[in-house]
Order: structure tokens, then C-alpha cells, then sequence
């Protein structure tokens, strides 16, 4: 029974990434064409609604169903295996304090990189960087969700529900990474690769730590540094991309 409930579910949450990401080459571009402050905040919002419905609210409702809510908070015993193959460079519980400050200090390093050297993120996002302080929240809102949404779907609930069908954990995180970077395509084979080396560390900072608070927030800190941070300290801020 449970295992007939996570194919349902594994269904569902496939579903939902390809209803995620469906047209969105396209959308992109008709975003990157948009000069009208409130169109794009408009889209700005109606994203922040679709990740919610995609990778957000199937979490919690999915893991309450299979009755393993407490993954949330506690590692699955079906990922127990794969993190004890991890290199056991730190305990987790002490380098759980090491991660949050290096994202930290990370996130300052960045705002001073940004200033002396007016740097970029990484692929295609000069569409999504904020032109004016009204969309600074909209871009901090995008990461927040991001981090919390994405590490949520793809480093728990996608990777459980794939071992739960399968019986093989390693199927589930491979399957979850490929997925988790292509969903990215809109940002051109460089989004593509970074973002997959990114799902890739936070896979092993997932496993080594046993914490998903955690990787939620690194993932977080990331995506704030590069959509709110460097705009916001290196200049650009107001000014147009070039198309």
C-alpha cells in the first residue's frame, strides 16, 4: 500500500515539475522583453505562486500521507546508508555552525567582490536581477522560496519517493539532480551546469549534516547573494540588462 501511495505521489510530484517548467523557455524571453515595472512584478508574483504549488505545498502533504512528516526534520532511515558513505571529514552536528557561517561570510565576501569588480551570477538570470528597490523584495522573496522550495522537493521528498518506488536511494538523489538542473534550461548551459554542481553540494551538505534546515538556508544565501546582493552593491541597480 505504501508503495503503490509513493508511485501516486511520485506521479504527482513529476507532474508538477513538468507543469513548473512547461514553456518556460518562452516565458522567459517574453519576461526579458518586459520594460513595465508592474508586469514584471506581476510575473515576479506569479512565479513565487507556482514554485509554492509545484515544490512547496506537495511536501508536507505528500509526507503527511505516506505518514513520515517527521523526515522534515529527522533524515529518512532509506538515506541513513548513503550518508554513512560520506566522507567523514566533520560530525554533523559540529559542522552544522561551520556551514551557516561560511554561507555567511560567503554572502559578505560577495557583497565586496560585487562592489570591486561589478560581478555577475552565473547563466542567463540578467532578466530576473532587480531594476528598482520595489523589486528587491521580489528577487529576495524568489530566493527565500528558492532555498526553502526547491532543496525541500529535490534533496527530500523527490529523492524519497523515488527510493520508496524503487528500493535504490541512489536512484532517487541522481534522478532528483538531473531534474533539479534542468528544470534550470532557461538559463542557458551554464545555468544548466552551475546549477546542477550546486544541487550536487547540497546533496553532500544534505547527507554529511542529516540537516535540510540547513541546506535550505546555504541554498538561500546563494541565490540572495546573486539576486539581491550584488545588484544592490555593485551599481547596477536601476539599470537595464542589455538584451
Amino acid at each position: 500500500m505504501s508503495r503503490a501511495l509513493a508511485a501516486a505521489l511520485l506521479l504527482a510530484a513529476l507532474a508538477g515539475v513538468w507543469w513548473f517548467q512547461k514553456g518556460d523557455l518562452g516565458e522567459y524571453r517574453r519576461f526579458k522583453a518586459l520594460d513595465d515595472g508592474h508586469s514584471r512584478r506581476m510575473r515576479f508574483r506569479l512565479w513565487l505562486a507556482r514554485a509554492a504549488l509545484a515544490f512547496l505545498v506537495p511536501v508536507p502533504a505528500g509526507l503527511a500521507l505516506l505518514g513520515r512528516i517527521d523526515a522534515l526534520v529527522v533524515m529518512p532511515g532509506e538515506f541513513v546508508g548513503l550518508a554513512g558513505a560520506m566522507p567523514p571529514i566533520f560530525d554533523g552536528d559540529a559542522m552544522r555552525p561551520m556551514l551557516i557561517g561560511g554561507a555567511v561570510g560567503g554572502l559578505v565576501a560577495g557583497a565586496v567582490l560585487a562592489r570591486m569588480r561589478k560581478r555577475r551570477p552565473l547563466g542567463d538570470v540578467s532578466a530576473l536581477l532587480p531594476r528598482d528597490r520595489r523589486e528587491l523584495k521580489y528577487t529576495a522573496a524568489l530566493s527565500v522560496m528558492a532555498g526553502v522550495s526547491e532543496e525541500a522537493f529535490f534533496r527530500l521528498y523527490l529523492p524519497l519517493l523515488i527510493a520508496l518506488v524503487t528500493g535504490q536511494v541512489w536512484i532517487g538523489f541522481a534522478a532528483s539532480l538531473v531534474l533539479f538542473g534542468a528544470m534550470h534550461r532557461y538559463q542557458g548551459w551554464t545555468g544548466i551546469i552551475a546549477t546542477t554542481a550546486l544541487g550536487a553540494v547540497m546533496t553532500g551538505l544534505y547527507l554529511m549534516t542529516g540537516s535540510l534546515w540547513v541546506v535550505m538556508l546555504v541554498h538561500a544565501l546563494v541565490d540572495l547573494n546573486g539576486l539581491v546582493v550584488t545588484p544592490l552593491v555593485s551599481g547596477t541597480l536601476g539599470k537595464s540588462p542589455p538584451r
